[in-house]
C-alpha cells in the first residue's frame, strides 16, 4: 500500500471529517477549539495527513503559537492512525514530517500532551527525539449533576 504523508489541503476537509468520524471524533468540534497548551494564542493551524487512494488513514493537528520564553512553538493534537496501520512505521513517518515542517517554519520547539496510560504513543514520541518535560494531573470540581 502506497501512503503519502503531507500537509493537508483545503479540499481534504471532508476526507478529514470522515477519518476523524471513523476514529470516534467530531472534526468540527476540535478544529475550532484552542489548544490546551502553554503556547499563547495560536497564530496558525494546519493538519498533516497520510493518504492512500484518496482516503485519509492518519492525521494530526498542529497549532503554532508564541511562547514568551522560547518564541514560535508548535503544539501537536489529535494524532490518530487507522487501527490496522498502528503497528507500522506510519507514526514515525508522520512525526518526521511534522519535524521537517517545524524546521522549515523556524519553530523553537514542538509540544504535545499524551495520556500517561498510552505508553505506546509516548514511546513513539521519545523515539522521535521528544523528551518528557513534566507530568500533570487533570482536576475538576463538579457543582451540579446533569439532568439528562
Amino acid at each position: 500500500m502506497d501512503i503519502e504523508v503531507r500537509l493537508a489541503t483545503a479540499q481534504e476537509r471532508t476526507a478529514l471529517e470522515e477519518f476523524y468520524a471513523r476514529e470516534g471524533y467530531n472534526f468540527q468540534e476540535f478544529s475550532t477549539q484552542a489548544a490546551c497548551s502553554p503556547v499563547g494564542a495560536k497564530q496558525e493551524t494546519m493538519y498533516i495527513v497520510a493518504v492512500t487512494q484518496d482516503v485519509v488513514v492518519a492525521a494530526l493537528k498542529l497549532d503554532i503559537g508564541r511562547d514568551p520564553k522560547l518564541g514560535k512553538v508548535g503544539f501537536i493534537q489529535h494524532f490518530e492512525i487507522e487501527d490496522e496501520l498502528e503497528h507500522t512505521d506510519l507514526g514515525i513517518k508522520m512525526l518526521n514530517k511534522i519535524i521537517e515542517l517545524a524546521d522549515e517554519k523556524g519553530l523553537r520547539a514542538l509540544d504535545t500532551l499524551v495520556a500517561e496510560s498510552r505508553q505506546d504513543v509516548i514511546n513513539l514520541y521519545t523515539d522521535s527525539g521528544f523528551n518528557e518535560k513534566r507530568k500533570e494531573v487533570y482536576l475538576r470540581r463538579d457543582f451540579r449533576q446533569r439532568i439528562f
